[in-house]
């Protein structure tokens, strides 16, 4: 009983590439999804002060950081203090203002913020923080 099988071993061994790029691709398109639906950060450095009562806006929104240090971004874009209200007053004014502070900013400089956000027109202002479970 000879139960061995015999190899051709000058016959050519094709093999598939094609599961091999469709899970290539599958991955690459979850992964690029899954940025896309993440939480966007932005660069800068900004711890928000915590909060137990807290809501979720889903309007349109324009949001003003505050770092350390007195530096104002405006969705991103850093703008000094003078700069800010001609800034605002080219927006939408039917948009709500969120105004992303650090914790450790004077309360007085971000009043003087809001003051210039009402100014230029805007009726809708919003405080970010960062929820709290406790």
């Amino acid at each position: 009983m000879n139960f061995s099988k015999k190899i051709n071993l000058n016959s050519e061994t094709n093999l598939d590439l094609t599961p091999i790029v469709d899970v290539v691709f599958n991955l690459l398109i979850f992964f690029a999804l899954s940025l896309n639906f993440s939480e966007i950060t932005s660069s800068l450095n900004i711890k928000l002060p915590k909060a137990k009562s807290s809501e979720t806006l889903s309007e349109q929104q324009i949001i003003v950081s505050i770092e350390k240090n007195n530096k104002i971004y405006i969705n991103d874009k850093f703008l000094f203090f003078d700069e800010v209200k001609n800034f605002l007053i080219s927006q939408d004014s039917t948009k709500t203002i969120v105004i992303k502070a650090d914790e450790t900013i004077d309360h007085g400089y971000v009043v003087k913020i809001m003051d210039l956000i009402k100014s230029s027109g805007f009726e809708k202002i919003g405080i970010a923080v960062k929820r709290s479970d406790n």
